[in-house]
């Protein structure tokens, strides 16, 4: 190929947004792909093969994979899912080790029990938590840590997107959703070999958003959660706020992301870091080392005029010493989720057109239509078959309200349920 090849493994979710930022540029854009589980529209939908100049399929030989990549000569590769984080890291390895991370902390990188001790490890504080294959450990533990009686939150080692989660408040439930976890896939097809049991935190949940270049962090942006109890899901999406790059306000905050960072031997790339701010400081939720998902790079420019993908081109290009340390804030933005209760078939999505006259509206995001089939707002991938609302406006309080006027319209939607009737 004449122009400098850029390779995505699994470029689903926001990793779609890289192959038109790539081409643009100037680059050459190839998919390398090894998915053959479930199909996760619309996570999976937003890859289109059409959007690269070649396509790799692989099919488990790493060795014959790096060697069809390497006749290509790429200068990068990334990953568009965690579940691809291994194969992307050996092709790093082999052909681009300069925007490689540690390999020998990989592990750190992908599986969340590993991850939390790769951070305490390095000082830094974590939630209590106790990763296990036989109940009576963790019965063990609850007893050792004194949490009996505490809420505890129950999810797979190595999933995303709150998929699997779930609460145990009081602890009442968590061996019956510790047995119904063990030994399944979940949507994503990950195993669940081992279950992670941890003390449930209570405060504002934060995420910090990266690319790296050698060990130095440059932040993207920084947004606010709003996750709250909806059905049968603990943390479904409810909104999620840009934030201004404030080091005196959010000091500790960027300090312990950057540090999780740096624990867990991310020093080239993506990752998006989420942390709750407790009463007692920052505790990490998780460290995903790849694009913030959902689409959100594409929101942060609208924020910012920059976001994750723009800042991965002035990578690749070599301007990687010169990436900032923050951003500027331009515009006040809100990502409001829209949730259905139910499975089944929405039949007046119109009602979504009254907050097109709300002051702040600013565009939709694959929002849902009249006969599309959706599911009940459990974990990001189901809250996407409903899609989101951006608002923007200068003034912040402004967008509260409209959210809260999207929920008002809301209360309406109507959903016939799969299998009633």
């Amino acid at each position: 190929m004449s122009k400098p090849v850029v390779a995505v493994v699994r470029p689903f979710s926001s990793s779609a947004l890289l192959a038109p930022a790539l081409r643009e540029a100037g680059f050459s854009p190839v998919a390398v792909m090894d998915y053959d589980g479930p199909a996760l529209a619309p996570m999976q939908g937003a890859y289109d093969p059409a959007a690269y100049d070649a396509v790799i399929n692989h099919h488990g030989d790493v060795e014959e994979t790096v060697a069809r990549l390497g006749a290509l000569e790429p200068v990068a590769i990334f990953h568009g899912a965690e579940a691809a984080l291994e194969l992307a890291q050996r092709c790093t390895d082999a052909l681009a080790p300069e925007l490689s991370n540690d390999p020998a902390l990989m592990d750190a990188r992908r599986h969340k029990y590993a991850m939390h001790q790769a951070v305490a490890a390095a000082g830094l504080p974590v939630p209590r938590q106790i990763c296990a294959s036989d109940p009576a450990e963790v019965a063990a533990w609850i007893e050792r840590e004194k949490l009996a009686g505490v809420d505890l939150v129950i999810k797979p080692p190595a999933s995303a997107g709150t998929v699997g989660v779930s609460r145990a408040p009081g602890g009442q439930g968590w061996r019956e959703l510790f047995d119904r976890m063990i030994g399944t896939r979940d949507k994503l097809g990950v195993l669940a070999d081992e279950v992670l049991v941890q003390e449930q935190l209570t405060g504002t949940e934060y995420a910090i958003d990266t690319i790296s270049h050698r060990g130095r962090h440059s932040i993207t942006d920084m947004i606010k959660y709003r996750r709250v109890p909806f059905g049968e899901g603990i943390a479904v999406y409810d909104s999620v706020e840009w934030l201004p790059y404030d080091r005196d306000a959010y000091g500790e905050l960027i300090d312990y992301g950057l540090a999780s960072l740096d624990a867990v031997g991310l020093r080239n790339w993506a990752a998006h870091t989420e942390i709750m701010m407790t009463p007692d400081g920052p505790r990490l939720l998780e460290v995903n080392a790849r694009l913030s998902g959902a689409g959100n790079p594409a929101v942060t420019y609208i924020a910012s005029g920059e976001s994750q993908v723009t800042r991965t081109i002035d990578l690749v290009r070599g301007r990687g010493p010169e990436l900032p340390p923050g951003y500027t804030l331009r515009r006040n933005v809100m990502a409001v989720f829209l949730m259905s209760h139910s499975t089944g078939i929405v039949r007046n999505a119109e009602i979504y057109d009254l907050a097109r006259e709300l002051p702040s509206y600013h565009s939709p995001v694959a929002v849902v239509r009249t006969g599309d089939h959706v599911d009940a707002s459990t974990d990001i991938f189901a809250s996407m078959t409903m899609g989101y609302i951006i608002l923007a406006h200068e003034d912040p309080e402004q967008i509260h309200a409209d959210r809260e006027a999207i929920r008002k319209i809301e209360k309406d939607l109507v959903v016939d349920v799969e299998g009633a009737g």
